[in-house]
């Protein structure tokens, strides 16, 4: 998934939000995902001469933990595409797209865990697998922040 620099808000009203064909297909986003978008929207502002609101780079600060979430991106894409492609490849049961954002967003670290928050994890996959899973996430989750 490569990310354009195109007007990303044409509109102030979340229902009417184009967030660009690099989301379009994607109804439930991960904290990182939103962060790139936010500096893209930052980005898009910087270029048509308007303000962007301070709350914003606070808001994107918060989704990822970083201050550059743009130097994060390959990470992002390659989280987004392991859970989406590997993730829904072994799965019994097709998850939800809330289920796979959580799998990102939440930081997970056990097994336990997981199940605990995510019960439908426990349907769609075995307690090893999970936990390849999430060592995986780890792993590139670790990138981001490192």
């Amino acid at each position: 998934m490569a990310f354009s620099f195109r007007p990303l808000m044409e509109s102030n009203d979340a229902v009417e939000l184009n967030s660009g064909e690099d989301f379009e297909n994607n109804t439930c986003l991960s904290k990182a995902e939103v962060a790139i978008f936010l500096d893209k929207q930052k980005i898009n502002y910087v270029e048509q001469k308007k303000m962007f609101a301070s709350g914003s780079k606070k808001c994107k600060t918060r989704f990822t933990g970083t201050k550059d979430p743009v130097a994060n991106q390959a990470a992002v894409i390659e989280l987004r595409e392991y859970v989406t492609f590997n993730i829904l490849f072994r799965s019994r049961l097709s998850m939800e797209e809330f289920e796979i954002a959580s799998l990102s967003n939440l930081y997970l670290e056990e097994v336990e865990e997981a199940v605990a928050l995510i019960p439908s994890l426990s349907q769609h996959f075995t307690d090893h697998e999970i936990e390849e899973m999430l060592g995986v996430i780890s792993l590139l989750m670790a990138q981001m922040f490192h």
